[in-house]
């Protein structure tokens, strides 16, 4: 199945639709990725626990997330802290990556990655931060996202091969996210995509 968009809150094709658990509902013909948000880590008990663990099992749910953690929104940051661990946990259990809601917490999950030593990759969806921030997140081996808000100097920071692109709640199209992307880079649309789709077919459908 072709896919260019990896993270949507939206219903289409090409794309791997963002689920909260116990929210979901799949759909043939769908990718998805599921997992517990950090706003709702309050909410996870022993049941959704399990529940989650039996929805990652299933092989239209290419990814685990977007889990995270939230230091402006969300449960009190233990509970972030355990639920984000948890989901980490079921990543490597089902061989599927991590995508991953950081705000203002990216030393925290450099030093979580360091801690857990995943053999997943983990990809930091919906990247806003600065260049300093995206070196710090790729020289611990994490991938970046892009959707239609960004800084240019963070993107150029990334190197093609660690990138992809989303809409997540945007109503932009995903061809125009990638246009923008390409021309923020530099390169042509076409190269752009090549390394996405090569991203792609590697992370969520090679494991």
């Amino acid at each position: 199945m072709h896919v260019d968009d990896i993270h949507t809150h939206a219903d289409k094709p090409s794309a791997i639709i963002s689920c909260s658990f116990p929210d979901f509902s799949p759909k043939e013909g769908r990718l998805y990725s599921v997992g517990i948000h950090p706003w709702q880590a309050a909410s996870l008990d022993a049941s959704g626990k399990n529940g989650l663990r039996a929805a990652l099992s299933l092989p239209q749910v290419v990814a685990v997330g977007e889990a995270g953690l939230d230091k402006m929104v969300g449960a009190d940051w233990p509970v972030q802290e355990e639920v984000f661990l948890f989901q980490a946990g079921l990543a490597e259990e089902t061989g599927k990556p991590l995508l991953i809601h950081s705000v203002r917490s990216s030393n925290e999950l450099v030093n979580l990655k360091r801690r857990i030593g995943p053999s997943v990759p983990w990809i930091v969806h919906g990247f806003r931060g600065n260049a300093n921030v995206a070196r710090q997140f790729l020289s611990h081996g994490f991938y970046l996202s892009f959707g239609e808000h960004f800084q240019q100097e963070a993107l150029c920071a990334v190197p093609l091969e660690r990138l992809f692109a989303e809409t997540d709640e945007s109503r932009a199209d995903i061809g125009v996210i990638y246009r923008e992307i390409a021309l923020a880079k530099g390169v042509s649309e076409e190269q752009l995509r090549r390394f996405v789709q090569e991203n792609i077919r590697h992370v969520f459908f090679e494991r």
